[in-house]
């Protein structure tokens, strides 16, 4: 993984007060004679900065304002780092900062770059600042570079990545004290606890919604009818049924009965593209489509197709029905954005789906009493994670109003009016949600985040936050308490940090590895790999892709003969704790959706005008992913971005369509690849949208067309303008709301707002709001 990752160095520490403080580590050196060799020290402590960084390319300084570079890689000998660094040229004017830096006496103790080797006739001694590094920081990288400086003069030949930084004992505690998870599980499956608990308490709620309640028992029977209804339509073990639904009963009941016959549900999400849809249902094999009859046209056709709201599937009889299932059966096939162009499936077991339920239900202290959410879009597997785990333990579920997820107001004020103990929330919403004011008696216990890196922790709340990792193709897999642990850390401790993702769950392994699958030290960048009851089985249909990713394990193989590789880059923290640092490709989280660009790249290449195209993930000044698509053009072509904007939602989730939209030649590296580093940041003038251009006519005008540009960060907006057309979102239409609100101190909904979302016609909404 050379070159994928920072060049700071691990565990430094930022902010902070400056003390000038340095640290003073002897070095274990290996002969007195080696060290008037004075390239030793300078091999030694590049191969210790490549090892720690990656980068291959670095700059070491030396005496009298002299530096000079050297490159390294995993390839390099010992002897022949030593030669190339006896050959380098010297450069008193080179501007690049040092990396490393060598010395021959220490002027006045103070380090001059991050690494100081001090060599003097009689010892050697690394040189830290304490502002920058703790104690323990300063001790590893002693002590590692002393283990690098024995192997260059044991064994010349020996190549930059076999060279040990670990001994026997390091790997151990990384290994296997940090991977003590075993536990027991119960083992009934999720539909068979369902029906246990509704046999013993059939009245017990399971599920409530806006103007509707369905029991365990009710939920337990109903399955069992349908269930019978699929098994007519031939519906048995192994099969794949699509289930197409809102958030709601229906799926629910859907998904109990695939189970009950030791079918896996293919999980789709209406919103979801006509296009897209189809290619699930066609692409899983599925024998069936379970859903809504509003959304039966578009799913007509492909195989036979169960309307739950007007087919006579209540008329089977309600008698248990139980097919034998095993760990290894699917319980889900989910979909998930893919590198070709296509999306790619993923088979979810039983048996990593219950080791999660347990997991769940034993960390965040799911009881019977409890009460828990579903906020999660049903297209995916959250549903395990956000609601099984709460009816598993007799608990019910509430589906709020579509629009209390839109507001952090709101959805604080429905989790304290409805007494909601347990919750999942992505980490957009999560983390404007707990800037508000709570009431200290709120019932809420924790808050589970998912869907991206957590970049701020969380404060003065009732209730404690959790910070989940994980994937469909390894469900969850670490946890953290961040709220406990911020309070460990302190104010200044939390100023230098970012939450981690924890550490494993209940029967799960983490490790994180090098290139060739061997464990790094703390501090230092590596993959995530993963291994234990929560692997998925693979890709449907892509063997190619299986292979890449789950892999023979070279850690345990005994126990846990298979290793997922999640593409994640992360490091350890000293105590075990991983904290997630970026991605080996590029897959990014928007919104809480997994989105491989390559997959919106192929959707952007096929569009009229469009010789090639290139996306990234920005963050804006909220912290928030958003999509930039980059177009260049075909030879005497102009792309059209209002048409192709329109094109891509025909194709695409809102999540994958891009809100900005750069037309120019790519820059290129030397080797003709696309130069990402060099594209530009989008423009913030008004982009082609379908609307004429029209100032603001009156001072209401004038102030919201202020509020769009502000959350939109764009210039020159015309009223007419669509909100979504100029990059909104359901998370920016949820901020405008709330400034619109606060500005104008009217009681107005996002529905109100933005029914028809241009700035004349919210106008006229405010302007309504105020006369009332």
């Amino acid at each position: 993984m050379e070159s994928t990752h920072t060049s700071t160095l691990p565990l430094a520490r930022a902010g902070g007060r400056r003390t000038g403080a340095v640290h003073h580590r002897p070095l274990d050196v290996p002969g007195a004679a080696l060290w008037r060799r004075r390239e030793y020290a300078e091999a030694a402590l590049a191969v210790l900065i490549h090892r720690y960084t990656g980068e291959t390319d670095l700059v070491i300084a030396g005496d009298g304002d002299v530096a000079w570079p050297i490159r390294v890689t995993g390839d390099t000998t010992a002897c022949g780092l030593l030669v190339a660094i006896g050959s380098a040229p010297l450069d008193a004017h080179d501007p690049r900062p040092a990396t490393g830096a060598v010395l021959s006496e220490a002027p006045g103790g103070v380090p001059t770059a991050a690494l100081t080797v001090v060599v003097t006739r009689d010892e050697a001694r690394l040189l830290m600042s304490a502002d920058d590094f703790d104690d323990a920081a300063a001790d590893q990288y002693a002590l590692h570079l002393g283990r690098v400086l024995h192997t260059l003069a044991a064994d010349p030949t020996i190549a930059v990545r076999d060279i040990a930084l670990l001994t026997d004992e390091d790997r151990h505690r990384i290994l296997v004290d940090w991977n003590r998870t075993d536990a027991p599980v119960p083992p009934a499956f999720f539909h068979e606890v369902v029906a246990e608990i509704a046999g013993r308490a059939p009245d017990a709620v399971a599920l409530t919604w806006p103007g509707g309640t369905l029991t365990f028992g009710e939920l337990d029977r109903q399955a069992n009818q349908l269930a019978h209804r699929l098994a007519a339509l031939g519906v048995g073990p192994h099969s794949r049924v699509a289930t197409c639904f809102p958030r709601s009963a229906e799926s629910l009941v859907a998904q109990l009965a695939c189970f009950k016959l030791a079918a896996a549900a293919v999980l789709l999400d209406p919103d979801f593209p006509v296009d897209r849809l189809r290619y699930m249902i066609e692409d899983a094999e599925s024998v069936a489509v379970l859903t809504m009859a509003a959304h039966e046209p578009k799913l007509y056709g492909i195989c036979p197709v169960v309307p739950l709201d007007t087919a006579d599937w209540r008329t089977e009889p309600d008698t248990a029905v139980s097919e034998p299932v095993t760990a290894d059966h699917l319980i889900h096939v989910c979909y998930t954005s893919g590198s070709t162009g296509r999306p790619k499936a993923v088979l979810v077991r039983h048996g990593a789906a219950r080791n999660l339920i347990h997991s769940m239900r034993t960390v965040l202290g799911i009881t019977a009493e409890s009460r828990g959410t579903w906020l999660a879009a049903p297209g995916y597997g959250m549903v395990e994670v956000e609601c099984f785990s709460v009816l598993a333990a007799g608990a019910p579920v509430q589906i709020p109003e579509p629009s209390v997820v839109t507001s952090p107001v709101w959805l604080r004020d429905w989790l304290v009016a409805e007494r909601i103990t347990h919750t999942l929330l992505m980490k957009a919403m999560a983390e404007r949600l707990w800037e508000q004011e709570w009431p200290a008696e709120t019932a809420l216990r924790n808050i589970r985040i998912c869907g991206e890196r957590v970049q701020s922790w969380p404060s003065g709340l009732p209730f404690h936050v959790f910070n989940l990792y994980g994937s469909a193709e390894a469900t969850v897999v670490a946890t953290c308490d961040i709220t406990e642990l911020g309070q460990r850390l302190g104010e200044h401790g939390r100023a230098r940090e970012l939450p981690p993702i924890g550490r494993p769950l209940h029967n799960v392994k983490t490790y994180v590895l090098d290139e060739r699958l061997q464990p790094v030290p703390p501090g230092v960048v590596g993959e995530i790999c993963v291994a234990g009851d929560s692997l998925s089985e693979g890709y449907l249909n892509q063997p190619e892709a299986t292979a890449k990713k789950w892999l023979p394990n070279p850690i345990d193989p005994a126990r846990h003969p298979i290793l997922y590789r999640t593409g994640d880059l992360a490091r350890y923290w000293p105590d075990g704790n991983i904290e997630i640092v970026g991605r080996t490709d590029n897959q990014v989280k928007v919104r809480g959706n997994r989105v491989h660009l390559g997959e919106i790249e192929v959707a952007l290449a096929a569009q009229p005008g469009v010789h090639q195209a290139a996306v990234l993930a920005r963050k804006d000044e909220t912290g928030d992913t958003r999509l930039v698509a980059y177009l260049e053009p075909e030879t005497g072509a102009v792309p059209s971005v209002r048409q192709i904007r329109s094109a891509l939602r025909d194709r695409l989730p809102s999540f994958m369509i891009p809100v900005a939209y750069v037309v120019g030649t790519f820059p290129t590296t030397t080797n003709g690849k696309i130069d990402r580093n060099a594209l530009p940041e989008p423009p913030k003038s008004r982009p082609d949208v379908g609307s004429a251009y029209q100032e603001p006519r009156n001072p209401i005008e004038q102030r919201l067309r202020q509020l769009w540009a502000t959350t939109l960060d764009l210039e020159g907006i015309g009223v007419l303008d669509n909100f979504f057309e100029l990059g909104g979102d359901s998370i920016r239409a949820a901020a405008l709301t709330a400034q619109i609100q606060e500005f104008f101190r009217v009681e107005t909904s996002v529905d109100d707002l933005f029914d028809d979302p241009s700035i004349e016609r919210m106008a006229l909404a405010v302007g309504a709001a105020l006369r009332a």
